[in-house]
């Protein structure tokens, strides 16, 4: 018989304390985010040290199939350490539920999106992403769920940006394309849509998706569309035509990582810098540190 979590288990709420298997502490604050995957709180761990603690939400579904969601994200994220991924402390199950320790960030990049960004910060988070994005590529990842809620923002000397929740990654290992289990459909790549298949150029499409945002404040599909009419726009390339239009140069940069046919995308995120990297706003501002060679 199939064993499901129970509605009864004690969720954790702002003010109580979790102890991890280890010994410890987590002091909850407040709930910073809640969803189908289960809720994320403020908590002061170990040496006072604030983290983002994530709960897996326990409401009827399979207790192995919940476990093996949190297991597969925990140790992804606990074994790909990266500047611009977020660091997991620690993870463990504790009272039937499942635990993430996660690297405290202040907000999501969704919260700044409305307004268009300044090409010079559209370059500076680019890189940050497609150096991130380049890395999980190397470790023969797919991330399939890269929009502007799963990037987290830090705010510093530098504002800085971490890819978040590998839940539903997909492993590579040298093949040309997998099929993925979920990929919300308002950023789906067209060959997942047309075929049923992801590949590390899909990755490069959702990122077109919001580097255009960054640049114009909106997205190129019409998301407040129906279901159905969001796929026609993808299925019609209308993100490409949409970013041609712009008739800038980071629209035109958009346009090859929306193109319909992942062959004719970048190759890499590493292809994508070398273009961003060229362009005047960061080149000006960097002035001697750019690189002999150019």
């Amino acid at each position: 018989m199939t064993q499901h979590l129970s509605g009864s288990l004690a969720f954790p709420m702002t003010g109580g304390v979790v102890v991890s298997p280890r010994g410890f502490s987590y002091l909850l604050g407040n709930l910073i985010g809640d969803g189908s995957f289960g809720a994320v709180f403020d908590c002061v761990g170990p040496f006072d040290q604030q983290f983002a603690l994530k709960v897996f939400q326990p409401a009827n579904r399979a207790y192995l199939d919940v476990r093996q969601e949190w297991l597969r994200e925990a140790e992804r994220l606990y074994r790909l350490r990266h500047p611009n991924i977020v660091y997991v402390f620690d993870y463990f199950e504790a009272g039937g539920l499942f635990y993430l320790v996660l690297e405290r960030c202040d907000h999501a990049l969704e919260d700044m999106i409305g307004t268009p960004f300044t090409d010079r910060l559209i370059v500076e988070l680019m890189r940050q992403l497609l150096f991130a994005v380049q890395y999980l590529s190397d470790n023969e990842l797919v991330h399939n769920d890269l929009h502007a809620g799963n990037i987290l923002m830090v705010q510093g000397d530098k504002l800085s940006c971490k890819i978040s929740d590998l839940g539903i990654a997909q492993e590579m290992y040298g093949q040309h394309a997998v099929r993925p289990n979920v990929v919300h459909h308002r950023i789906m790549a067209p060959e997942v849509l047309a075929s049923g298949y992801t590949t590390k150029q899909s990755d490069l499409y959702q990122l077109g998706m919001l580097m255009y945002a960054m640049h114009t404040g909106e997205y190129p599909i019409e998301f407040s569309a129906g279901y159905d009419e969001v796929l026609a726009q993808i299925r019609a390339g209308t993100p490409r035509a949409r970013a041609e239009a712009l008739g800038t140069p980071i629209g035109q940069i958009c346009s090859v990582m929306l193109r319909r046919h992942e062959q004719y995308r970048y190759t890499s995120p590493g292809q994508v810098w070398e273009d961003l990297r060229r362009l005047d706003v960061w080149n000006d501002e960097r002035g001697p540190r750019s690189r002999p060679s150019d």
